[in-house]
């Protein structure tokens, strides 16, 4: 049974409950029908010495001379271990006390009754055969129930069984087909009710097989769209990779030209596999330790670093008058976050003559960032795509970059419980950053 099906195995525990049941019953009425046979048979035999004890002499013997057959009560009638008087079909026969209890064995199957009354002693020996015949049959009564309990049984356990493991069967013959056809699609609700188990484990299932469905997507558009940016700077390497391995010949400065072609190659690589393990960790959408970080200093050293790399495109950092802006927030999610959005400003929307706006505004529990160019803006068509991997808008090509930059944003955002959003028009665009508010919300949710 270690290695049967689950059917059988039900089928097998429906049998077992069954008959179980079965026999209890069985045992329960042949202990009551003993008890009861039982104690009729005392109290006719009780009945019998009533009657002995109330007469005497002739009266007495024709009572007894009433109990002529075998089935009917033996009765002795002892004083001073003589027999006084007995019954006449006990002629032939000692009496003799039972040392079984009431039960006496010989010479016929009886219930002994002994009662001392002055000088005579009773006993009466109910005989018990009918009865036996009467158990005897019950017991095989009980025995063919027993069976056709058990016949049965396995008949309905098989049913039942097979009704109860059907939507289980739906499923697997569901599941089976998405296997053979490479298809993954939610499993239809296997069971006709709608309510059950069998229901809740179909949705449940379903909405396993949608998010493994999603994630494996996912993953090989990821796959193929990482495939394809890498193909440019691997060819770059392998055809100065020929141009190198004529290095007899190769003129010194087209040799230092193919190495930093190479370097930049690599590069692009490099940047490129270390965007993707950020996006893939920040879209696992697994809890990140959240603490309370201070916003002012953050801001500095981004609003630093940008003058250093862009010292020709002026940046403003706008902060509220009160100072100690504390934010819930993981700190290097967070830095990652506003450089990628402060350097795809510089990029795209940086001009001499108007600076790069940074402003903080605190409402209520929330604190908003907003970085805002004065750039062309992103063309309508290309809003939808924005946070797409590798996506390129139009303003974007030709310029260096993944591709990744807004997508690892908006992942390292959610992963943070926070929100970004993006408004643009021909006169500029602004992003805003939003975290939740240290100084109010009471700690972090992971």
């Amino acid at each position: 049974m270690k290695h049967a099906s689950l059917r059988t195995r039900l089928t097998a525990q429906t049998i077992a409950a069954i008959v179980s049941l079965v026999i209890f019953l069985v045992g329960v009425t042949l202990v009551a029908v003993s008890i009861h046979l039982y104690d009729a048979a005392v109290s006719d035999a009780y009945t019998v010495y009533d009657g002995a004890a109330e007469v005497h002499g002739a009266t007495r013997q024709a009572l007894l001379n009433a109990y002529a057959r075998p089935l009917d009560p033996h009765v002795w009638i002892i004083q001073n271990s003589q027999i006084v008087a007995r019954s006449p079909n006990t002629r032939h026969q000692v009496p003799t006390l039972s040392h079984f209890g009431p039960l006496v064995l010989k010479p016929v199957t009886a219930i002994q009754f002994v009662r001392q009354h002055g000088t005579l002693q009773y006993i009466v020996d109910w005989p018990i055969s009918p009865d036996l015949d009467i158990m005897e049959d019950l017991v095989l009564v009980l025995g063919v129930v027993t069976i056709v309990s058990a016949v049965v049984g396995v008949v309905l356990g098989r049913w039942i069984t097979g009704r109860v493991l059907e939507p289980v069967q739906r499923m697997t013959t569901a599941v089976q087909e998405m296997i053979v056809q490479g298809k993954y699609h939610p499993v239809a609700n296997p069971s006709p009710k709608g309510g059950d188990e069998f229901s809740q484990l179909s949705r449940v299932f379903s909405q396993l097989v949608t998010i493994l469905t999603e994630r494996w997507e996912r993953d090989r558009t990821l796959l193929a769209e990482a495939a394809h940016q890498l193909r440019t700077p691997l060819e770059v390497i392998r055809g100065n990779l020929d141009i190198l391995s004529q290095w007899d010949v190769i003129e010194p400065t087209i040799e230092q030209e193919s190495l930093a072609a190479m370097d930049r190659a690599v590069s692009d690589m490099t940047h490129m596999v270390g965007d993707l393990l950020t996006l893939e960790r920040a879209g696992r959408e697994l809890p990140v330790a959240l603490d309370t970080l201070p916003l002012e200093p953050l801001l500095e050293d981004i609003v630093e670093d940008a003058r250093a790399i862009r010292p020709d495109i002026p940046l403003q950092l706008s902060l509220p008058q009160a100072s100690g802006i504390m934010i819930w927030a993981n700190e290097d999610y967070t830095r990652r976050t506003l450089w990628a959005i402060v350097d795809n400003a510089l990029k795209y929307g940086g001009r001499p003559d108007i600076p790069i706006r940074i402003a903080v505004v605190v409402s209520n529990a929330e604190v908003v960032v907003s970085i805002a160019d004065h750039g062309s803006g992103i063309p309508p068509e290309d809003m939808p795509h924005l946070f797409e991997r590798f996506y390129r808008g139009q303003s974007a090509r030709g310029a260096s970059g993944t591709g990744l930059g807004l997508s690892i944003a908006k992942a390292l955002m959610n992963s943070q419980q926070g929100r970004l959003e993006i408004r643009s028009s021909p006169s500029g665009t602004t992003i805003t950053l939003t975290f939740r508010n240290a100084a109010i919300a009471s700690g972090p949710r992971l």
